[in-house]
Parts: C-alpha cells; structure tokens; sequence
C-alpha cells in the first residue's frame, strides 16, 4: 500500500480534494471563474453553449447537454467544466462528475502540449487559458469530488472511462486555433504522460479506500454531502 502522503499528493494533484474554501450549500457550487462563469445568475460564457447551459428550463438545458454530447470531441474544457457546474447544481450529479473528469483531462492535455515558447503572458490565448483550468480545478474540485468521493466504487468506474477514452486524442487544432501547440510527433508522449497520472490516482483510490473514507469523516466532509442525491439523465441526454 502507498503512503498516504503520497496518496494525498496525487489526489490533489488530480482532484483538489482539500482546501481552505468554505462551501456553506455543498448543493451548488458558488464560484466565479472569470470571463467564463459566474454563478450569480448565473453568467456564462463559454461560446455557443452559453445560453442553453444556463437555461431556466429544464428540457432547453437537458437538450444542450445533448448537443454538447454529440460535439464532444470539439468541446473545450471551459465548457465541460461549465456544463459539469449546471448538471451538479441541478441534481443530475452522477453525470457531472464524469464531465467534470473529462473536463480534467482535456484541461490538462492542453497545458501538456501547449508550445512552451508561444504560451505568451497576461492577456494571451495559452496563458489566460491555462489559469483559467487552474482556477477550474481550484474551485470546482472540492465540490465535485466531495459528492464523487462518497462512492469510491462508482467513481473509480467514472475514472477508468475517462481514461479510455482519453487515450484518444482530440484535435486541439480544430478546437483551440488561435494556439500554438508542440509538434504532432510529441502529442503522443504528452498525452500518455497525462493518461498514466489519472492512472496513479485510480489505483490510489483503490489502494486507499479505507483511509480517504476515513479521512472523510474526520474532516466533516462526509457529513456534509452524504445527503446529496442523483437523478439520472435520459439516455439521448447520456450517451
């Protein structure tokens, strides 16, 4: 069995499973990610799903996620994490920590294969994009992963298919054009380097499970979202 400190290190590194924030309502995630979330509104603007994803209705929001399904290998993390912050708030939370680990995975593929000379500073695509993931996984983590880590055995399912499915890689081309990424030929190494370090977390949850659940309690963060409760989406909203 690893160490716990070792455990803890890549949990955060992954999951940002511990923080100073204060969630009075672990129901809604309250945070403001600008120029792209806010959920005082809520204020959203992460590009043609906008709109949908902070619908008041139900159907128009269920029907986006749909859409958003059938364009996933062009989506950008910003709005799989946006769309992980709507499915969470609205009940359907099973759902959101799947795109919020997707949303993990594709943010940090492109941190792993932005062109380093070209990343730029403060005002730029690659810079502003990168602290945006940053501020994503800061913020969002604590909410997600108090609800998914409550059932370590359903989340280890949900990290095994983002891992699968993120042995394919999506153009970042296509989806981040304004960008400057490595050479094709390095996009391989720098995506497996992503996949093994999801891989790690996956066997330090099944390593530690006893502990993380123990660590849980100890920490209050069981009690508070022990309460929180699923729907399921309807399949053509799912698949």
């Amino acid at each position: 069995m690893k160490p716990l400190a070792t455990s803890l290190t890549l949990a955060l590194l992954w999951t940002q499973v511990c923080t100073s924030q204060v969630i009075d309502d672990p129901a809604r995630i309250e945070i403001y990610v600008t120029p792209y979330y806010n959920s005082a509104g809520p204020v959203i603007d992460v590009g043609a799903f906008s709109k949908g994803l902070g619908a008041s209705s139900e159907s128009v929001f269920l029907t986006t996620i749909s859409e958003m399904k059938k364009s996933w290998d062009t989506l950008k993390f910003t709005e799989m994490y946006v769309a992980a912050i709507r499915l969470y708030d609205r009940g359907f939370r099973d759902e959101a920590v799947y795109w919020f680990y997707s949303a993990q995975y594709r943010g940090r593929l492109l941190r792993a294969l932005l062109d380093p000379q070209k990343v730029g500073g403060l005002g730029d695509p690659g810079f502003e994009l990168s602290h945006a993931w940053n501020a994503f996984h800061q913020l969002v983590g604590p909410y997600i992963n108090g609800y998914a880590f409550g059932n370590m055995d359903q989340l280890i399912l949900v990290i095994e298919r983002v891992k699968k499915e993120g042995k394919t890689i999506p153009d970042l081309n296509r989806i981040y054009p304004d960008l400057s990424f490595k050479k094709k030929s390095e996009w391989e190494a720098g995506n497996s380097e992503v996949n093994d370090g999801l891989g790690k977390l996956l066997q330090t949850i099944k390593d530690q499970k006893t502990t993380i659940k123990q660590q849980r309690i100890d920490t209050g963060v069981e009690a508070k979202f022990s309460k929180l409760t699923s729907q399921e989406l309807t399949k053509g909203s799912s698949q």
